[in-house]
């Protein structure tokens, strides 16, 4: 294991104290027997403090699960009066020795990576590392090596995370970060590991998805269809992208001072049938997701959770309807944008008292997004604002099929301090559980951010699973090599659009290839109005034409097998340049990122020879 200077924060006379265990006063072990569990207890009382002694008694327990025949660490605060133990490390990171092929640590960051030991670039961690983040989609990590392996899974998930560093060159340090809970460790925590011979990550995603299993994680889509009917419909979709008003307030960081006309963009709801005219035209299909972003009273990330009515500049309710029944006549999925976290100050109904309170008695606010000047809504006072909307929308009889809640699925687990409405990270997630149950008990299929994986009993869609970058510059190297470990896990469950743009060093010939390999459906950008038709008709772009053929191609794979489970990815080349993915149906997607070409093999009506990625 990793030497570390400590692995114990306290919170003494004001200030965050890193403490090691070793250093506790005294060390007491005893046998621990229960049920399938047979180890060690070891409780350590006292910790140096200045030139006192802390009163703290951790307690840690590390067992053998006879059934499973799994070590599993707990760490106990068995005595915390002053509720002062903050945070645990521990058990310390495992040292992977060696480098060079094979040897490489698999973390679920976004959608996954291979970080090989020697990696040469620096890794730009993610905030503070907390579970059911972009830093870690699903709650566990592992390491490679020829020969053997082992993963470790976050079984106390809620106030849980992982220690992250890797400097260019690496060592990697990678393991369990204990978070407080309302001030304090305030509960035992728990990490099981499973050891294992010979193997690649496939086995490592294999034993994951069956521990998502057997904790009632793992809901598929075949399953939510049985549910919300019109899930159905999102197997070899498209989604494409439509908004009404960008509108950007003063305070605003996005806002331009210089060019007032870039702070309001408006599209009408007129227009945007047109547009949806136009989009059947060059794009048609039988299937599409059509999500519309700004839609409301003062147009994209405006005055949530006063979202209503539709924004009257763009034709009102009317005009609102009218579009949403023009999709539907297509058949597709009408899409609204809406959100529950960001909580404007010039919301008509806006009252500081729903705000999050933080530890320190503040209410946190930031001037970030178009709306300006927000506080974040308490999550346990979500509810009623998503009731009274969408009974609205419902009331009105707007054919809304589906909806997107942003970031509820990929925001980080929030506390409160308000002693109206307290609220612990678990219960964070347990009150944005209750808006999406209730969303989808009206029968409106559900989309949200980023697809971390306490959502996936609740969510059917996401709006993208990006592939990990090292750090957020424009031409930012991938995060070691990507691998699929999320849709290797949940590719039955969710669905994960992908958009087909450049992306920091990911070309858009990477991006499709990533996105084939992946299983995804993709995100394209709802065309301008349609304005006439005839000889002077707007003509699409050469690129605007491939980039639909691509998402075409995406579409045309994932209607036969969006609903299946990935059964292997695997790597040909050291480097990830070739690989391939195997479906539970019998296909198999081969992709060669250097020569730009990809082979399909298995599925009706699709050539299974080589070709070259569109241009």
């Amino acid at each position: 294991m990793v030497e570390t200077s400590h692995d114990l924060t306290l919170a003494l006379n004001g200030h965050e104290t890193p403490v090691a265990l070793a250093s506790a006063d005294q060390k007491q072990a005893t046998l621990y027997e229960a049920g399938e569990l047979s180890g060690v207890r070891v409780v350590l009382r006292g910790f140096p403090a200045g030139n006192r002694s802390a009163d703290v008694s951790l307690a840690i327990i590390v067992a053998i699960d006879g059934v499973s025949d799994e070590p599993v660490v707990r760490v106990i605060p068995a005595h915390d009066p002053q509720r002062v133990i903050r945070e645990v490390r521990y058990p310390r990171p495992f040292v992977l020795e060696g480098r060079g092929p094979g040897v490489h640590h698999v973390l679920p960051s976004m959608q996954g990576a291979l970080l090989p030991t020697d990696w040469p670039g620096k890794i730009d961690w993610w905030w503070i590392g907390l579970n059911w983040t972009r830093a870690i989609y699903m709650p566990w990590w592992g390491a490679i090596r020829p020969g053997d392996a082992y993963m470790g899974i976050l079984e106390t998930p809620f106030d849980g995370g992982l220690h992250f560093s890797h400097p260019p060159g690496g060592p990697t340090e990678v393991g369990p970060k204990w978070h407080p809970s309302m001030g304090s460790l305030s509960y035992p925590r728990q990490v099981r590991y499973h050891l294992f011979g010979s193997v690649d990550h496939n086995a490592l995603v294999a034993k994951y998805r069956e521990y998502a299993r057997t904790i009632g994680r793992l809901k598929t889509l075949e399953t939510k269809a049985t549910e919300v009917p019109e899930v159905k419909l999102l197997q070899g979709t498209t989604v494409a992208t439509g908004y009404t008003l960008y509108h950007i307030q003063p305070d605003s960081h996005y806002y331009h001072p210089d060019d007032p006309a870039k702070n309001h963009n408006l599209r009408t709801f007129e227009e945007s049938i047109r547009g949806v005219e136009r989009l059947r035209e060059i794009y048609p299909t039988e299937r599409l997701v059509y999500h519309l972003d700004g839609w409301g009273t003062r147009g994209y990330d405006n005055l949530h959770p006063d979202y209503l009515p539709p924004c009257e500049e763009a034709g009102g309710w009317d005009g609102f309807k009218k579009l949403a029944e023009a999709v539907d006549r297509l058949g597709w999925l009408f899409t609204t944008h809406d959100n529950y976290i960001d909580y404007y100050v010039d919301a008509p109904t806006y009252r500081e008292y729903l705000a999050r309170v933080a530890e320190d008695g503040s209410v946190p606010g930031k001037a970030w997004w178009y709306g300006g000047a927000q506080t974040f809504l308490c999550e346990r006072n979500a509810l009623g604002f998503v009731r009274r909307n969408f009974e609205e929308i419902l009331r009105r009889r707007v054919p809304l099929r589906a909806t997107y809640l942003d970031v509820f699925s990929i925001i980080e687990m929030l506390e409160c301090y308000h002693p109206d409405h307290p609220m612990t990270r678990e219960q964070s997630l347990q009150a944005r559980a209750e808006c999406f149950e209730w969303v989808r008990s009206r029968g409106i299929v559900l989309s949200s951010e980023e697809p971390t994986d306490w959502s996936v009993p609740y969510i059917d869609f996401c709006y993208w699973a990006p592939v990990a970058m090292a750090d957020e510059s424009p031409d930012a190297p991938t995060f070691g090599i990507p691998v699929p470990l999320f849709n290797q896990t949940y590719h039955d469950c969710v669905v994960t659009p992908a958009p087909l743009g450049k992306s920091g060093a990911v070309s858009e010939k990477d991006a499709f290839l990533y996105a084939l390999l992946y299983g995804c459906p993709p995100i394209v950008a709802a065309p301008e109005p349609k304005v006439q038709s005839g000889p002077g008709a707007p003509v699409e772009s050469a690129a605007r034409s491939a980039h639909f053929h691509r998402a075409k191609i995406l579409a045309d794979v994932h209607r036969q097998t969006g609903f299946e489970p990935i059964e292997a990815h695997d790597l040909l080349n050291t480097e990830g340049t070739a690989r391939v993915t195997r479906f539970t149906g019998g296909a198999s997607i081969e992709g060669d990122f250097t020569a730009g070409k990809y082979r399909i093999v298995g599925l009706k009506g699709i050539d299974d020879t080589w070709q070259v990625v569109p241009d």
